[in-house]
């Protein structure tokens, strides 16, 4: 009799919002101990098993045959010989009886899925994850990521603070810190001669937690020779060259600069009138101070006159 034979049912995949991630099934047999079925979970790499639910059919049978799963709900429906359900949830691990229904009924099925598409390919083959959706698709030999909003329109891809955008290994935002600090160490370099035959220096930037130094030099064309052999417009142009690398960051390669600045235009002619205006003013302002101690000395003999005057007329 049924009842009194081992019956195993691996018919059942395991759902994987309710497993972990392993080759794990459901199975169910009768115990002869305790005269009840039970529901195991099976691993079936390991071949452990673990039992879930011990229970009773109704009519003390059932059809494993015309039983069926829910897998996007996570329940199984273990069909009673007197058409009802013994009716297993994977979520609560809890197990409840159906309400009897028409035994004219041939095969019962579970309803279709009519939640929300958590991930969906559209006509134009673009994979949406999510319904706010992150969007990824290829176009042009290239594969495109972006991020839509209810509407559908596009938005803002954020990554927030303590995840980092790797590529290749390596963080964006690092990478972006060293190249600001290399730009600014750069920055500080001579870019020509200022009237030597060459100026050289040395710079630094920092940027984020990310350092650079610079060392490099800038050369005035007009200082040498193989100039007359060059176009006019070099003739008045500078050169400058230099390296850079980021001793605190994300990478430590160096880097080099080279460049041309052109000169354009005559030379601002050098004011001398107003140079000799100045010169002329100094020596006016010189002449009325001599003037004015003058004034002070012939002011005070005047005094010493007329005290003398006064001692003698007495």
């Amino acid at each position: 009799m049924k009842k009194f034979l081992i019956i195993i049912s691996m018919i059942f995949l395991c759902l994987p919002f309710s497993l972990k991630a392993e080759d794990l099934f459901y199975g169910v047999m009768w115990d002869n101990v305790s005269s009840k079925h039970e529901l195991y979970s099976i691993n079936l790499l390991t071949g452990v098993t673990d039992l879930k639910q011990q229970f009773a059919f109704p009519s003390g049978n059932w059809t494993p045959t015309t039983s069926f799963m829910d897998s996007y709900n996570g329940k199984y429906y273990l069909k009673d010989s007197n058409n009802v359900f013994m009716i297993y949830d994977t979520v609560t691990d809890t197990i409840s009886q159906s309400a009897s229904f028409d035994s004219d009924f041939q095969a019962i099925y579970p309803t279709t899925w009519s939640g929300k598409n958590v991930i969906k390919v559209t006509s134009d083959g673009a994979t949406h994850i999510g319904e706010n959706s992150l969007v990824t698709i290829e176009s042009g030999g290239r594969q495109q990521l972006y991020a839509t909003n209810s509407s559908g329109n596009r938005i803002d891809i954020n990554i927030p603070s303590g995840t980092n955008l790797l590529v290749d290994g390596v963080d964006v935002m690092d990478s972006i810190d060293s190249s600001v600090a290399l730009g600014a160490a750069f920055a500080s370099l001579p870019t020509n001669a200022e009237g030597a035959g060459y100026t050289c220096g040395l710079g630094t930037g920092y940027h984020d937690g990310a350092s650079a130094i610079a060392g490099g030099c800038g050369f005035d064309f007009q200082n040498f020779a193989f100039v007359n052999n060059m176009p006019e417009i070099f003739h008045n142009a500078s050169f400058n060259v230099g390296t850079a690398t980021v001793f605190s960051g994300e990478s430590e390669d160096a880097t080099l600069k080279a460049g041309i600045t052109f000169k354009f235009g005559s030379a601002k002619p050098i004011r001398t009138a107003d140079k000799q205006n100045l010169m002329l003013e100094n020596k006016i302002n010189a002449m009325m101070h001599e003037n004015e101690v003058l004034k002070n000395q012939i002011a005070d003999i005047n005094m010493q006159l007329k005290a003398l005057n006064m001692v003698a007329m007495n």
